[in-house]
């Protein structure tokens, strides 16, 4: 048996875990003195009501110990593992499940680099779950992985500098200015995983409207699946959806995003995401 392993910045909710049999690793949420997982400890109402309110949150990776405890089990049962992780370039989430995995000592564990998180990951998770069910091999079904992350791409256009420059994205000065000229930046993750600002845009409306673009552009090659992430903007994520849908012919998956992405994004944010078929 495979077991398929993912953390919580895939945005998954616990009804999809249950649904699609994945097993969640927590990454954590600090307020002050208190720290919480996201989604089993900390809702994404509470968090992004809080948010609103100008609390400030930091964000921490799980410990090596929390990936042991899940992948202990499931070799000493005989089964395998493939564990998918939010990408490395903003996180040492994998580097932490690779340590446990040394501490096995085993070569029954594959992991995977998203080299993204949100809608991307999780569909990545889901896919090893669907292949394995299928029949296929754990050596198969990481080729396959590796075949959609190369396929997907994902834009950020967010309403506000601040959370880029809390969370390290931005230096002061750019922050400074950008919030002067009241720069939108589009964020996207590159090739390799690094989150980075793709253009810098005037306006809101000109940001949303060059992101459609991106992806009318990448919706070329063939549409396998879209989503959209949104974060406390629910009414304006539903009307780009809305004209996704109109200008793809196809169905938009809406994704709130996890409380540990959006300490860095903010709650004003509008992130679409296509996986294409070539």
């Amino acid at each position: 048996m495979i077991k398929v392993v993912t953390d919580t910045t895939c945005s998954l909710t616990i009804a999809e875990y249950q649904k699609y049999e994945i097993t969640p690793v927590p990454l954590y949420v600090r307020q002050a003195e208190t720290t919480k997982k996201e989604l089993l400890e900390l809702s994404y109402e509470d968090f992004y009501k809080s948010q609103r309110k100008n609390i400030k949150f930091t964000t921490s990776q799980p410990d090596p110990n929390s990936f042991l405890e899940i992948f202990r089990p499931a070799i000493e049962a005989g089964d395998e593992i493939i564990c998918v992780t939010l990408s490395n370039k903003i996180s040492g989430t994998i580097n932490c499940a690779n340590l446990a995995k040394q501490m096995l000592n085993t070569d029954k564990i594959s992991l995977v680099d998203s080299f993204q998180s949100g809608f991307g990951q999780a569909c990545l998770a889901i896919q090893a779950r669907q292949l394995a069910d299928k029949g296929y091999r754990r050596e198969q079904i990481v080729t396959e992985l590796e075949k959609q992350r190369s396929k997907t791409k994902v834009f950020f256009v967010v309403e506000s500098l601040r959370y880029l420059y809390e969370g390290g994205r931005l230096n002061g000065a750019e922050a400074l200015i950008g919030s002067l000229i009241q720069i939108k930046p589009i964020i996207w993750f590159d090739e390799m995983g690094l989150m980075t600002a793709l253009e810098k845009i005037r306006t809101l409306k000109a940001a949303k409207e060059r992101t459609l673009k991106l992806i009318l552009q990448q919706a070329q090659r063939g549409i396998e699946k879209v989503g959209l992430h949104y974060g406390d903007n629910l009414e304006e994520a539903q009307e780009f959806a809305h004209i996704l849908k109109e200008q793809l012919g196809t169905d938009v998956t809406l994704i709130r995003l996890s409380p540990v992405i959006a300490c860095h994004t903010g709650p004003d944010i509008l992130g679409p995401c296509i996986i294409t078929k070539e």
